[in-house]
């Protein structure tokens, strides 16, 4: 599936003149707004005003990265907010994202882990599943008897012979190699050996070509139990991942809103008090919303720069 395409949205605080027309010429029909807005700081000095833009262009900062954390789109819009409650709106944009990132994180985590067990039971299965064919009960494949240990492998027909003999030669009758069923050009082996001298033994073997096969720990009494207990667990946590996979979605799709609506608040703010310092407190201004159609020339972006405020972002 191809990508959405991008849109790019023009912003614009521009003095109630011909620029503020001209500017609007510029948007796609009908997805073009325009608001008269009396520039007004409640008389900050110019210090306050340019220490509220640091503060708020922080916090758009910390919302984009949140976003890509959570990998949403940015889809802009006008923001109906006239005027920002600055004091208390930056506490709580700032409580919410610690609140998203922290259920993102949660519920991501959550999901990871059910994926790793689920992984780990189907691995599991697939074992218990070949030690199954291999043609050895479920109590010979205990890895350690007593004093003795058992090594489970598979050894190439041709150097089957030849390994049995090795066996006899080195060990005598300490170390017993059963050979169990055959596996395409393979046998299955295993070999009891003295826990002192189980090492040498597989040493032996590999001369061989032996495949060494780890012996998993059984908690059923036979091998079809053992199966059929882990594949009911593997279904469970399929399950699990099924009904946690959409709650991840309602959770982004929702912190996509949220987080879009603060943004659109912040850009929004930010350009008015940008205003306030390029056009001056009290001017009666137009607040432009536009989406593009196309990509403007520098000479216009230039040209609208000079008369006030511009700002060009690309959304979904």
């Amino acid at each position: 599936m191809s990508s959405p395409a991008k849109t790019a949205i023009l912003r614009a605080i521009l003095p109630n003149d011909n620029s503020a027309k001209e500017a609007l010429v510029l948007g796609t029909p009908a997805k073009t707004e325009s608001q008269n807005v009396i520039l007004a700081s409640g008389n900050l000095t110019t210090e306050a005003i340019v220490g509220r833009i640091k503060q708020l262009s922080k916090l758009r900062d910390e919302i984009l990265q949140v976003m890509r954390q959570l990998n949403l789109a940015r889809e802009g819009s006008p923001s109906p907010v006239e005027q920002l409650d600055y004091d208390n709106e930056l506490e709580s944009a700032r409580r919410e994202l610690d609140e998203m990132r922290n259920q993102y994180q949660e519920a991501q985590g959550r999901i990871e882990d059910v994926q790793r067990q689920l992984d780990d039971s189907k691995k599991r299965v697939a074992v218990l599943t070949e030690m199954s064919q291999t043609g050895f009960a479920t109590d010979q494949l205990e890895s350690e008897v007593g004093d003795f240990r058992r090594i489970l492998g598979r050894l190439p027909v041709k150097k089957l012979e030849a390994a049995q003999k090795a066996m006899v030669s080195q060990f005598k009758d300490q170390a017993i190699l059963a050979v169990g069923n055959k596996k395409q050009d393979t046998f299955y082996t295993l070999v009891a050996a003295p826990k002192d001298k189980s090492s040498q033994a597989l040493q032996t073997l590999l001369l061989y070509d032996f495949a060494p096969i780890e012996i998993p720990e059984y908690k059923s009494p036979d091998s079809k139990s053992e199966i059929q207990r882990e594949e009911d667990r593997a279904k469970a946590l399929a399950k699990e991942l099924g009904e946690l996979e959409p709650q991840l979605d309602d959770l982004r799709r929702k912190a996509g809103q949220t987080l879009n609506r603060r943004l659109d608040e912040v850009v929004d703010a930010v350009m008015l008090l940008r205003g306030i310092l390029k056009l001056g407190e009290g001017t009666q201004a137009s607040r432009i919303y536009a989406r593009l159609e196309r990509v403007l020339p520098a000479e216009t972006m230039t040209n609208l720069s000079k008369r006030g405020i511009i700002e060009l972002e690309s959304s979904s």
